[in-house]
């Protein structure tokens, strides 16, 4: 990879109160959508990017009109992405793995005051680990984290070519409209059709979503990657949960999906 260079000029501004709490709007913004996304697809997303086109936008948008408005800097920018990632990945703390498979598996679901109790206590031990391992994790230069990296040219590549940025926003803004309108149709007027192979594999939830999130998932994830979780999901749930069934090793009733064959495995997606 090329080295990165950036942009010519002084940096005035840095941690600054408006890139603060712009991260913070964006991550109350972005979280729901990050626990919508793992509880789909079972992945989540750091939004790093998306907060990074959203707040240059608005900011830098607002400097344009108004001749008093400062401009939104590069190490700004870098602010305000680290707070809305960091808000965003707090569903790390169990809200799409742990907490939902209990429920799924006992029908409980865990009260308020105990799920804030203990995301808090979760964060709270990340953020003192974290500050233990920064010495050996991320100021070595020679560990690369590809999140990080693809965010740090996605910076610099709008500072250095705004134009181009505005034209990305774009595009984001777009597929979000087709993907919420999509979502709108097969929610409220006319759901789309989802096909499986026969009646058992669909009670073991095991069918074909006509979902643009699976689609963006599969276009970040790569084919390779795709094919090895479409692989996983035929041995799982094609394969291993039909014999499960038919050893009586594991017995559905007669109106349910699969509930308690999460029991047998963890960490397979439940979709093709």
């Amino acid at each position: 990879m090329p080295a990165t260079t950036l942009p010519h000029g002084p940096v005035t501004r840095e941690l600054s109160l408006r890139a603060v709490i712009t991260g913070t709007l964006l991550g109350i913004l972005l979280t729901p959508s990050n626990v919508y996304a793992g509880l789909k697809i079972g992945w989540s997303f750091n939004m790093s990017i998306i907060a990074l086109l959203v707040g240059y936008a608005i900011w830098q948008g607002l400097a344009k009109r108004s001749t008093e408005q400062l401009p939104w800097t590069l190490h700004e920018s870098n602010i305000n992405q680290t707070v809305a990632s960091a808000a965003a990945s707090i569903i790390s703390g169990g809200l799409v793995a742990p907490i939902p498979a209990y429920t799924l598996l006992t029908g409980n679901q865990l009260d308020a005051i105990p799920m804030i109790a203990w995301v808090f206590s979760v964060s709270f031990l990340g953020i003192w680990i974290a500050w233990y391992l920064r010495p050996s994790l991320l100021n070595d230069q020679a560990l690369k984290f590809p999140e990080g990296m693809a965010t740090l040219e996605t910076l610099v590549h709008i500072y250095n070519h705004g134009r181009e940025a505005a034209t990305r926003l774009k595009v984001l803004l777009s597929a979000a409209l087709l993907s919420g309108l999509v979502k709108w149709v097969d929610t409220f007027l006319w759901a789309f059709p989802r096909w499986s192979p026969s009646a058992q594999l669909e009670r073991l939830t095991f069918t074909a979503d006509p979902s643009l999130l699976l689609v963006g998932f599969g276009g970040i994830i790569g084919i390779r990657v795709g094919l090895t979780l479409l692989l996983g999901a035929l041995l799982a749930w094609g394969g291993l949960g039909p014999w499960l069934l038919a050893q009586n090793l594991v017995t559905l009733p007669a109106a349910a999906k699969a509930r308690n064959l999460p029991r047998w495995w963890s960490g397979c997606s439940g979709r093709a």
